[in-house]
């Protein structure tokens, strides 16, 4: 006699293929139909889980998934955005470092130009005082000795009558005046 294990039969050994099987789904009160039908029963639904709870549930899954990727890549887009945008702000902030840099070496060059034109103008002006001094100086000095020289001959020939007890010409004047002036003048 054989013995055979059959592994749907929990430990049974029978000559037969499947003998206390068919006595155990007896004794249970299952039939193949009845067994076909619970198989069938059971495949419709797995299948009507799988189109009811299981695709639905992985489709909602996968629109979250896409939604967080397009979080995600929004995300990466304004960081690399804000990265742009604070390079951009550096560069301008270095810019505007630079612009008041120049201004600030504009304006001084053009405060030292204007106090070198200030200098100028002031030189050219004292200049031009020192000139108009000296010419006054020299227009006073000839009026001075023109009127020096008429008084000095007033009284020279007042002095000379009194001392000649006589009158002395004009001409005769005005030679002694110079010729005192130009002894004067060497002194």
């Amino acid at each position: 006699m054989i013995i055979e294990v059959n592994p749907f039969c929990w430990g049974v050994k029978s000559n037969m293929p499947f003998p206390i099987c068919e006595n155990v789904f007896e004794s249970l009160g299952l039939g193949w139909w009845e067994i076909l039908f619970h198989t069938v029963n059971l495949i419709i639904l797995v299948v009507a889980l799988w189109f009811l709870l299981f695709k639905p549930i992985k489709k909602m899954i996968r629109k979250h998934k896409e939604k967080l990727d397009d979080v995600f890549e929004k995300n990466k887009k304004l960081e690399s955005d804000a990265v742009k945008m604070k390079d951009e702000y550096a560069a301008l902030i270095e810019d505007a470092k630079k612009e008041a840099v120049k201004i600030s070496l504009e304006a001084a060059q053009n405060a030292k130009r204007k106090s070198e034109e200030t200098i100028e103008n002031a030189n050219i002006h004292a200049k031009n005082i020192i000139e108009e001094a000296k010419r006054e100086t020299k227009v006073e000095k000839e009026r001075l000795k023109s009127d020096f020289k008429d008084a000095v001959g007033k009284l020279g020939v007042e002095i000379a009558e009194k001392v000649l007890e006589r009158e002395i010409s004009e001409r005769d004047n005005n030679d002694i005046i110079d010729k005192c002036l130009k002894e004067w003048e060497d002194e």
